[in-house]
C-alpha cells in the first residue's frame, strides 16, 4: 500500500508525529508537575499526578489536551521561527526606510489554532486592523504596553510568518465602552459589537481563569490599531 506524503502544513506542525505520552514526559522532565499545573490549572496535574492518570484524563478530554499541547509548543519553541527573520529581511530589502529598524515582536492572535490561522488571513487581507488585549494581561505578565510605530510580524499558530503590521493608534478603553466602529476595524466574526463583546468576554474569561480571576464590564482594554505593511 502506498504511503501518504505529509502535507506542508503537517510538516510545519511541531505536533505532527508527536504522541501525547511524549508530550507529557517532556513537560514533566522540563518544567515539572507544579509548573504544569500552574500554567494549565488542570486538576490531573495537581493531586498526586502520574503519567498514567494524566493520559487517561487527557485522552478523553479534548479541551484539556489542547491546553497541554499549547504549553508544550510554548516550551519547545525557539524565540522565533526562521520564516519570521526571512520575511523581515525581504521586507527591508523592498523598503529602505526600514533598513535601520527592527521589528518589536512576533506573535499570533487568539488562543486556539483555528482562530489564529483565520486572524492571520484577515490581517493579510487588510480586514483585521486592530487587536484588543486586556490591561490585566500586560500587568500580570509585566509586559510593556504597545506604542504607535511598533512593528510586529504576525504568524499562524505554529509561528510561521504571514504578515507584518505597524501600530497606528493605541487607546485604553473600558470593555463596556468599546463601540461598533472599533468592532468593525478589528474585523473578526460578523464585525458587530455584539459579536465582539461575546467572543472577547469568553477569551478574557479563559485567560484569567487559571489565576482565579474574572473579567469585568469596566476593565480596561488596550485597543491597538495597526496597518498591514507586508504579506
Amino acid at each position: 500500500m502506498e504511503k501518504r506524503k505529509a502535507t506542508e502544513e503537517q510538516l510545519n506542525n511541531p505536533l505532527h508525529g508527536v504522541k501525547l505520552l511524549q508530550i507529557l514526559e517532556y513537560l514533566v522532565e522540563t518544567i515539572g508537575w507544579e509548573e504544569m499545573a500552574e500554567h494549565t490549572n488542570l486538576n490531573c496535574f495537581k493531586n498526586r499526578p502520574t503519567i498514567k492518570s494524566s493520559l487517561r484524563f487527557l485522552r478523553k478530554t479534548e479541551w484539556a489536551r489542547r491546553k497541554v499541547e499549547h504549553l508544550y509548543l510554548e516550551t519547545i519553541k525557539p524565540e522565533f521561527h526562521e520564516s519570521v527573520y526571512k520575511m523581515w529581511e525581504a521586507f527591508q530589502q523592498e523598503n529602505e526606510n526600514y533598513l535601520n529598524k527592527d521589528f518589536t515582536d512576533s506573535f499570533y492572535f487568539c488562543d486556539q489554532e483555528k482562530e489564529a490561522k483565520l486572524c492571520a488571513k484577515l490581517v493579510q487581507e487588510g480586514i483585521k486592523q486592530a487587536t484588543s488585549t486586556s490591561l490585566w494581561w500586560f500587568d500580570k505578565h509585566e509586559e510593556s504596553l504597545p506604542e504607535v510605530g511598533n512593528i510586529y510580524v504576525i504568524t499562524d499558530w505554529y509561528g510561521i510568518a504571514k504578515a507584518i503590521v505597524e501600530t497606528t493608534k493605541v487607546e485604553q478603553i473600558p470593555f463596556n465602552q468599546v463601540d461598533e466602529n472599533y468592532a468593525m476595524i478589528e474585523g473578526e466574526g460578523d464585525k458587530t459589537l455584539a459579536d465582539w463583546k461575546k467572543t472577547h468576554w469568553e477569551y478574557y474569561t479563559r485567560e484569567m481563569e487559571p489565576f482565579g480571576e474574572e473579567p469585568s464590564e469596566d476593565m480596561l482594554i488596550v485597543c491597538e490599531q495597526f496597518k498591514t505593511i507586508w504579506k
